[in-house]
């Protein structure tokens, strides 16, 4: 019945009624796709709009023939003379409003140079220009995500307005309010955020120094001759340079060094290497003649649209290798553009994460959408869930594990085993505590399943291995 009515929590792996909206242990979102809404919603507030009323419903006292001229309910307002300067945070806004024959407010002021009276109905429009400007600076606070510290942290407040300090580690995670112990989320980045420039009147630099902004480093660049190319796995695995791609808004720069200059990358203090070198001569629009290149490409944007993955393929029939993995299992490949001149043709190929990097900036630069749609290629990290044998606690495995397996920027760690007869699984954890296999994992293949007692095999689940962090609940200030 619990089976039927119950699912478990994707992050503690408590029993939670089925369709419910959070965990009620952890306060975790059952659905993702509600959680990146919320969040959202959190990071951009509704905005304030101000109607006009019409004029039908506008009314004064004095066409109110229902008062009796000397009543008791007669009065008058009276403004004074000379209304002093009026002044927001945009900056100071004109005292005399009264004068209908000027709309300069320059041109506001009596022969004298004082200012003259003004009207209720002017003040209103002041008040209004207050709030839409309040209104405005609220938002764009709001925008970015809470308020910094001058010690790196995040001042956020809860639903109920209580101050928290937070840090930047923990943007996107959930905690409890110190104070009156409301659950809250700390806001994330807008895409746009990270992008903005400020300006620096005072600097002097030229507009042209982020004109390089996307830079993507040590890609598997592979000069393919058709003619001698052998249709066979892992063929084009180790045949290839690494090269560095610049993104600029209307160009791709490949820049591939020479060896002297290759072994001297990492090597220096990071100012003077050869990779900051072209950077700087790229940012100050130069023409490049650097020693340091042995080959540079430089593709237009419109050359761009030229562009797409080659491996893997959403069909065999589709594939100009037909299905065989020739620069390696889990890796994926992108065709260059054409190079006048050239008889070989550019390959680039990449790990999972590094294609989601390369993905997104010839999108934002160049337009280029849908990059390897159909291919199988996962858009993000895909988790599958399996509970232990042995301690009824939640696991959390890849799936997809050859694009992780292939990509060498990204390091993985063993978080459990499933045997491949009855697919029970065992936890890291649960292992070592049940000494399943040895004291190693090295015994895990041959051990016998707890459940159906069959050897285990080679079925290991693997998760990103991460630092671990702080928790997300910080002390109220």
């Amino acid at each position: 019945m619990s089976e039927s009515k119950e699912s478990p929590c994707p992050d503690c792996g408590e029993m939670v009624r089925v369709n419910s909206l959070r965990c009620w242990n952890c306060g975790a979102f059952m659905n993702p796709k509600l959680e990146e809404k919320y969040l959202e919603m959190q990071a951009k507030p509704q905005q304030t709009i101000f109607s006009d009323l019409p004029d039908s419903e506008v009314s004064s006292l004095a066409d109110d023939s229902s008062a009796e001229e000397g009543g008791d309910d007669d009065f008058e307002l009276s403004m004074p003379s000379k209304a002093p300067a009026v002044s927001n945070e945009a900056g100071a806004l004109p005292s005399d409003l009264n004068d209908p024959a000027s709309t300069d407010p320059e041109s506001k002021r009596s022969s004298e140079g004082s200012p003259v009276e003004a009207t209720g109905d002017d003040i209103l429009n002041i008040a209004m220009k207050d709030e839409k400007q309040l209104q405005k600076q609220r938002r764009k606070r709001a925008q970015r995500g809470g308020m910094k510290t001058p010690g790196g942290g995040l001042i956020i407040f809860c639903p109920y307005g209580c101050r928290i300090v937070v840090k930047e580690s923990h943007r996107g995670m959930q905690g409890k309010c110190p104070e009156c112990r409301a659950p809250f989320v700390v806001p994330v980045d807008p895409p746009n955020f990270r992008k903005e420039k400020t300006a620096d009147d005072s600097s002097g630099k030229a507009a042209t120094t982020e004109a390089f902004e996307g830079w993507l480093s040590d890609l598997h660049l592979h000069n393919v001759n058709p003619e001698k190319l052998k249709l066979k796995a892992d063929s084009l695995l180790k045949e290839f340079t690494l090269a560095d791609f610049g993104f600029s808004e209307d160009q791709l720069v490949v820049a591939v060094y020479t060896k002297k200059a290759r072994a001297a990358l990492g090597k220096s203090d990071g100012k003077n290497d050869p990779r900051s070198a072209l950077k700087a001569e790229l940012q100050a629009g130069k023409k490049v003649e650097n020693p340091d290149l042995a080959e540079k490409y430089t593709f237009s944007k419109d050359d761009l649209s030229q562009i797409k993955v080659v491996q893997p393929v959403a069909s065999r029939a589709d594939s100009i290798f037909h299905g065989i993995t020739v620069f390696g299992e889990g890796r994926i490949s992108i065709q260059l553009p054409h190079v006048e001149g050239k008889t070989e043709i550019l390959y680039v190929s990449m790990g999972l994460t590094q294609f989601w990097e390369f993905q997104k900036l010839v999108e934002e630069k160049y337009g280029v959408t849908s990059l390897g749609a159909g291919a199988g290629i996962p858009s993000e990290h895909e988790y599958a869930s399996y509970r232990c044998h042995f301690l009824e606690t939640q696991i959390k495995a890849l799936k997809n594990l050859e694009f992780y397996k292939a990509d060498e920027t990204v390091e993985l760690e063993a978080v459990g085993y499933q045997c491949g007869k009855c697919q029970a699984t065992v936890s890291e954890e649960g292992r070592k505590r049940e000494s399943l296999g040895g004291k190693t994992a090295k015994g895990i293949p041959k051990a016998k399943c707890p459940k159906c007692s069959s050897k285990m095999g080679d079925n290991t689940l693997y998760g990103i291995k991460q630092e671990a962090e702080e928790p997300a609940t910080a002390g109220a200030t």
